[in-house]
């Protein structure tokens, strides 16, 4: 039973009754809201004192709105008064701040996310509903959290607040990295005295890609950049020293665009982008754009075949055309053509012996 609530706190009741029950779609007239009132808070409350509230939060800058106001679609309800034609303030609801398909994107983020233990997926989550009506529905309870994979790092949140932080005042930070054993376990990776191998780095961004979150950053002692996944990184901490400012990096003196970083790396292997030209079936066309995006160079060719010319790193394009072998033939450089024919070779070699 809720304890009787002071009349001075109506305004904020009225303000979460519209936040919990209303959205565009489910709209609350003056008499529902009082009835809610009643129900939720046990206070009985005039229709006046309804309409006084609900005006105050508008003239407070609350996102309310009502059927017939200068951002609602639908015509306002009028009628015949006292001194004339007057209109009835009605149907309000809440204009939250993520519509319910951005709601369930963040969502999906959560669940791809890698490095949460099930309980803390399912605690964001709730969060999420949380900023929208009681009507939107993740339908968490319908999801199998396990094939989202085994949590292997529970301080993911920890490292996350300590990049971020670092990111935002312009800090290095320095961490411990792990590799994967073949225990399926996580093991530091080590220095030449056996110990666990202390890096420090500038950070700049935070990205995700293919279900994991990477760190964009760059390794004092070079001039380009590199990155980590979020989940191997151990004991993050962020460093009095500043960081090297970007723009003091080869190729980056006016910034980095992260989609041009996620192109030139489509599978995040490291390495300086470099002019690429392949040939391929037109067939492959929505695997090159999930790759590498849409704004590329393509001539089309006979047979159903186009060439295709990409700015990208030659290891990531070496893992990522042995994935289409059968389909893809890098045309240059020549360098990348020997490194392909090579692994090739190497790899039949092992199914013929």
């Amino acid at each position: 039973m809720t304890d009787m609530q002071p009349k001075k706190m109506i305004i904020l009741d009225i303000l979460n009754i519209l936040r919990k029950h209303s959205d565009e779609d489910h709209r609350l007239s003056q008499q529902q809201i009082q009835n809610l009132i009643e129900k939720e808070y046990e206070m009985k409350v005039d229709r006046k004192t309804v309409r006084r509230n609900l005006s105050k939060l508008i003239e407070f800058g609350f996102p309310i709105k009502y059927r017939g106001c200068e951002y609602d679609s639908d015509d306002a309800i009028t009628r015949n008064g006292k001194s004339g034609e007057e209109t009835i303030l009605t149907d309000w609801y809440y204009v939250h701040e993520f519509m319910n398909g951005e709601l369930r994107l963040l969502i999906d983020n959560v669940l791809l996310t890698d490095g949460l233990f099930t309980t803390d997926r399912i605690d964001l989550i709730h969060r999420l509903e949380g900023l929208s009506s009681k009507y939107f529905h993740s339908e968490i309870s319908k999801i199998d959290m396990d094939i989202y994979g085994k949590i292997k790092n529970k301080q993911i949140i920890m490292t996350l607040e300590e990049i971020g932080n670092a990111i935002a005042t312009d800090s290095q930070v320095s961490f411990n990295y792990c590799d994967c054993g073949i225990d399926g376990e996580p093991h530091f990776r080590l220095d030449n005295h056996n110990n666990p191998k202390r890096y420090i780095v500038n950070p700049y961004q935070i990205i995700s890609k293919n279900g994991h979150s990477y760190l964009i950053c760059n390794l004092p002692q070079y001039d380009d950049l590199t990155h980590f996944r979020i989940d191997r990184i151990k004991e993050c901490k962020k460093m009095d020293s500043p960081s090297k400012p970007l723009r003091m990096l080869k190729g980056f003196e006016t910034g980095i665009r992260l989609s041009e970083y996620v192109k030139a790396h489509p599978n995040l292997w490291n390495g300086e982008p470099v002019h690429i030209t392949f040939q391929c079936k037109k067939y492959m066309m929505n695997d090159i754009a999930d790759s590498f995006g849409t704004d590329l160079r393509i001539e089309e060719l006979p047979d159903g075949m186009m060439k295709v010319h990409v700015q990208a790193s030659e290891s990531s394009i070496l893992h990522w055309a042995l994935q289409f072998a059968d389909a893809v033939e890098v045309l240059s450089p020549q360098s990348l053509r020997e490194q392909i024919a090579e692994t090739l070779r190497n790899a039949l070699r092992k199914y013929e012996s």
